[in-house]
C-alpha cells in the first residue's frame, strides 16, 4: 500500500496533559492532535521545558495522557496494563534517552543485550548483530567495560545502540547529538540518514544538520503542535 493512503501508525487525538507542582496544575498540551505515517522521519524542537520529550513519553507509554487518545499501530495504549504496554513497546519501539539511563551493574555489551531479555526473545539471536553495531559505532573495544568506565559521547553511543538491538519499527531519539564528541555525533547522524525511509523515526534535536532529513518539523507551541516551514 502506498505509502501516503497508509493509516497513520502513530495517532493522538484530544490530548490533554499536565503536571501538578503542590497544589499548582501546570497544563502542558490542551486537546492536542498529532499523526505520523510509518516511515516518516519528523524532527521536534524548541526551548527547554516546552514539551518535546514529553510528546515522544507519551507516545512510548512512558507517560500517560489525562485526557485523549494515543494510539500506536491501532492499540489504544490505555488499554494495555503496565505488563503488556511494557512488552508491546519492547517489540516495537526503540527508545534513546538524553541521559542513556544504562544500567550501571550492567557491561556495556550486557546494557544493549537487555531489551533482547526484557522481550523474553534468545539472546544467542542478537548476539552477532549486537557485535555488528559495537563495531559501527567504533564500542567493540568497550564491550565489557562498566558505564562509569567509558566516557560521555560513548555512553550516548551505547544507549543509540541498545534502542536499535530489537530492530524496531519506530525510533525514537531524545536530543541524540547535544554535548557529544564529533565522533558520536558523526556516528548517530550517520545512522538516522541511513535509517530515514527504513523505519519510522522522531528526533528531538536543535541540531539544524538534522533538519535536512525532516519530512516534517514541530515546535511545540501555546499546548499543541506548530508545524515549522522550511529548516532555517
Amino acid at each position: 500500500m502506498d505509502k501516503d493512503t497508509s493509516p497513520p501508525i502513530i495517532e493522538l487525538h484530544g490530548v490533554f496533559k499536565h503536571f501538578k507542582i503542590g497544589k499548582e496544575k501546570i497544563d502542558l498540551f490542551k486537546d492536542l492532535d498529532f499523526a505520523c505515517n510509518e516511515k516518516d522521519f519528523v524532527v521536534f524542537t524548541g526551548p527547554s521545558g516546552c514539551g518535546k520529550t514529553t510528546i515522544l513519553q507519551i507516545i512510548a507509554g512512558l507517560t500517560r495522557v489525562n485526557q485523549g487518545k494515543v494510539k500506536v499501530f491501532g492499540h489504544e495504549l490505555d488499554n494495555f496494563n503496565e505488563e503488556s504496554l511494557a512488552l508491546f513497546r519492547s517489540s516495537t519501539i526503540g527508545i534513546v534517552f538524553q541521559l542513556g539511563h544504562l544500567i550501571e551493574t550492567l557491561t556495556v555489551l550486557e546494557n544493549i543485550l537487555l531489551p533482547v531479555e526484557l522481550a523474553q526473545r534468545d539472546e544467542r539471536d542478537y548476539e552477532k548483530r549486537a557485535w555488528d553495531l559495537l563495531n559501527e559505532f567504533y564500542m567493540s573495544h568497550r564491550a565489557h567495560s562498566l558505564p562509569r568506565m567509558i566516557s560521555g559521547g560513548e555512553y550516548q553511543r551505547v544507549a543509540f545502540i541498545r534502542a536499535l538491538i530489537l530492530e524496531p519499527q519506530i525510533l525514537l531519539v531524545d536530543e541524540p547529538t547535544a554535548n557529544q564528541d564529533e565522533q558520536t555525533k558523526q556516528a548517530i547522524f550517520r545512522k538516522l540518514t541511513e535509517l530515514k525511509g527504513q523505519k519510522t523515526i522522531l528526533v528531538i534535536t536543535h541540531s539544524r544538520d538534522i533538519f535536512p532529513q525532516a519530512d516534517r518539523i514541530y515546535i511545540p507551541s501555546e499546548f499543541k503542535l506548530r508545524e515549522k516551514n522550511g529548516i532555517a
